[in-house]
């Protein structure tokens, strides 16, 4: 019989089984859940950056443009001049 290191007796040894089960599981679910939100966070930063970008380009707006003028006009407002 096949007694393992952590339990001694061996009725012991279907717990030691079942608790190496339920680890091994649960790293599985972590690296499945862990990849699963990398995909979606790429995917939903490509849409978004897509879909930035086409309105841009339909409304001839620039986020950019009017990001970097408001935080200088902020700054300005900041410092005083």
């Amino acid at each position: 019989m096949n007694v393992g290191w952590l339990f001694k007796s061996p009725g012991d040894d279907a717990t030691e089984s079942t608790l190496r089960a339920l680890h091994t599981q649960n790293k599985l679910d972590e690296y499945y859940y862990r990849g699963f939100s990398w995909i979606r966070t790429i995917i939903a930063v490509t849409i978004a950056v897509l879909l930035t970008s086409y309105i841009e380009v339909r409304m001839d707006y620039s986020v950019w443009d009017n990001f970097v003028i408001w935080w200088k006009d902020k700054i300005a407002g900041w410092v005083g001049l």
